[in-house]
């Protein structure tokens, strides 16, 4: 996901009219809202179809898939193994084994696909089966008469004060609990499919580049916006949850002879990780009267902002997703807002 993420590029540019008749356009009215941030969001919940694997003996690879398609429904996913055939999502592990003589280690990258074979993103999960699972034989009943481990016994087990023994350990259900967790949150955003995630912090750094008090106000009003949709905005406190956005302004005189004269903005948005790494950019480019933005930049930084953080919503919540955290505390989207 990070590599899908760094080479997506917005470029939002509004050709303003350089004739000399008409009225000059509200600067950044609009800006940015061409593109479409729902299209880079994952589709509502739909059935996820779990494959086997060739990397597994038949048993072990149709006891896998069920324990992962039951994990999935017990997070209300429609998911289901045994159909090769259908699906909104397309779930196929690529395992790693190493057998021993008390049974084998696993290490399994589960890839979420669509139909058409785009990966969406993966999750990972490492762990040990015991040798009557890594050998028992392919199920022929129902999912219920296999290895399955009811649930009622799990919980009451973990309830017991002073034990030590874990139920799921070395089987099939302890091996797919996490990933299930995280493929159902990568579904559905929905931060209780995913226990206790974080919320993903914004930090506006480095805004430079404008005349007059631009760069502050830019910043100011970007982060009043972001704040407007729950989203959190912390400058102090930078850590693993934190993404940074920054801003390069540029205003210079349009050298085209026009009526009136005037300046050209461009405005470059930055989204990267702390360590630097680029996860997206977008660009807005305008025009104002010559000298409006020399000194104070009032409503020119907040329509510029607005019409930044509308499309930027979109790609910071395919980052939250991908980092495995929530864009907001709550579970309400920008359209129900």
């Amino acid at each position: 996901m990070t590599s899908f993420l760094r080479s997506i590029v917005f470029l939002i540019l509004l050709v303003a009219p350089l004739a000399a008749c008409g009225d000059l356009p509200r600067p950044f009215e609009g800006a940015g809202r061409a593109g479409d941030p729902s299209l880079l969001e994952l589709r509502d919940t739909g059935t996820v179809r779990v494959e086997g694997t060739e990397d597994l003996p038949d048993g072990a690879s149709t006891h896998l898939a069920r324990a992962m398609a039951r994990a999935l429904r017990l997070r209300d996913i429609a998911a289901y193994s045994d159909s090769d055939i259908g699906g909104n999502y397309i779930l196929r592990p690529n395992v790693e084994a190493n057998l021993s003589d008390g049974g084998a280690a696993l290490d399994i990258t589960w890839v979420l696909m669509r139909p058409d074979g785009l990966a969406i993103d993966t999750a990972r999960s490492q762990g040990e089966l015991a040798a009557d699972h890594w050998f028992a034989d392919a199920p022929n009943g129902p999912e219920e008469d296999n290895l399955a481990i009811p649930q009622e016994l799990v919980e009451k087990v973990r309830k017991l004060d002073g034990t030590a023994d874990d139920p799921l350990a070395q089987t099939y259900e302890g091996l797919v609990a996490e990933p299930a967790d995280e493929i159902a949150f990568i579904i559905t955003g929905d931060r209780s499919a995913l226990r206790a995630a974080p919320v993903m912090k914004i930090a506006l750094i480095d805004f430079a580049g404008a005349p007059g008090d631009g760069n502050t106000a830019l910043s100011r009003s970007a982060g009043a916006l972001l704040r407007s949709k729950g989203i959190a905005v912390d400058n102090r406190d930078i850590d693993e949850n934190s993404v940074i956005l920054s801003a390069t302004i540029d205003v210079s005189p349009v050298t085209e002879e026009t009526t009136t004269p005037l300046d050209r903005v461009a405005v470059e948005w930055i989204i990267m990780e702390v360590d630097g790494t680029e996860l997206g950019r977008m660009n807005q480019n305008n025009v104002v009267p010559r000298g409006q933005l020399d000194e104070r930049w009032g409503a020119v930084a907040s329509l510029a902002a607005q019409a930044a953080v509308e499309t930027l919503e979109g790609v910071l919540g395919q980052i939250a997703t991908s980092k495995k955290l929530q864009l907001r505390a709550d579970k309400k989207t920008a359209a129900a807002r």
